[in-house]
């Protein structure tokens, strides 16, 4: 009995190692088909913003749109300023549109992304598996001011982004801010002043203002664009209330040249001095703001009597 007792033991014992051998085996012939794989480009949009300095921050998409090329459907945000474009697996190139809405104008910029295809076969029951290296862009095709190549190769684990886009907030603006007070005093008899017209003798001296009227107390701003080719502007005002045909506002301002860095330079307008030719009903020019700026209410003031 103790003969058999060890020879079950021992036929047990073969037949559990069996087992744990081939399912080795069977293990080992199942292949491991994980890739880091992905035909996915990331790009991150940095704005650069300009004022009295500059500073550079993430760059939220909600005014940005990104569409791939041969797609209507905008691509989705993987973060609030990151998003991940899927690139062409049958081709070398693929085109990205960027829509954006700065304050009330639009821009269209395109990103034409280049890369190789490497197709490697892991194993029989894996099948192919595609990589996407070399990443670069068109400059010769590509609106941006500036675009950094962040990592060369698409990795669905990779720490960091492909691209990164610097999207140029200018602030600078060629529009003055020119703000008629027109404040209360003893001597004011009438108690809304009616401005029937207001223009310059930039362009085609269209009217900056109709018929608007400006309440005692009160004040009223248009905005008048200035020209690069000069360095003084007129204004004139036509009051309702008024015998003289208008009275006119001076402007003298210079320009030179502003640029962030890794961005198209611009113009910036600075103004110098204010002054009226006829005091009678115009007075106290002030500069409020020597930079024209949009984030300036207004760059000059002038009181009317």
């Amino acid at each position: 009995m103790e003969h058999n007792a060890f020879w079950y033991r021992k036929n047990h014992l073969s037949v559990l190692i069996a087992l744990i051998f081939f399912g080795l085996a069977a293990c080992q012939d199942e292949s491991d088909c994980t890739t880091d794989s992905t035909n996915i480009v990331l790009l991150e949009f940095i704005k650069l913003v300009n004022g009295e300095g500059s500073n550079n921050e993430a760059d939220e998409l909600d005014d940005i749109l990104v569409f791939r090329e041969g797609s209507n459907n905008p691509v989705e945000k993987i973060t609030p300023n990151v998003i991940g474009v899927p690139i062409d697996p049958t081709s070398n190139s693929t085109t990205v549109t960027i829509f954006r809405e700065i304050g009330n104008t639009s821009k269209l910029d395109t990103l034409v992304l280049t890369y190789r295809r490497e197709q490697t076969l892991t194993s029989p029951e894996c099948g192919p598996d595609q990589r996407f290296l070399g990443l670069a862009y068109n400059k010769e095709q590509t609106t941006f001011d500036s675009v950094q190549l962040r990592g060369a190769e698409t990795n669905q684990f990779l720490d960091g982004v492909n691209f990164r886009i610097y999207t140029c907030r200018y602030e600078m603006t060629n529009d003055l801010q020119l703000r008629f007070n027109y404040p209360a005093n003893e001597d004011t008899i009438v108690d809304t002043l009616v401005v029937s017209r207001i223009y310059s003798d930039v362009g085609k001296r269209e009217d900056l203002s109709q018929n608007d009227s400006i309440p005692e107390n009160g004040s009223f701003t248009v905005m008048v664009p200035i020209s690069e080719e000069r360095e003084q502007i007129k204004v004139f005002l036509e009051i309702e209330q008024d015998d003289a045909p208008f009275r006119e506002v001076n402007v003298l301002y210079q320009r030179d040249t502003f640029q962030v860095p890794t961005c198209l330079a611009q113009n910036r307008y600075q103004i110098d001095s204010v002054w009226m030719t006829d005091t009678t009903r115009l007075f106290d020019p002030e500069i409020t703001e020597e930079i024209l700026n949009i984030n300036n209410p207004t760059n000059a003031q002038v009181s009317i009597r």
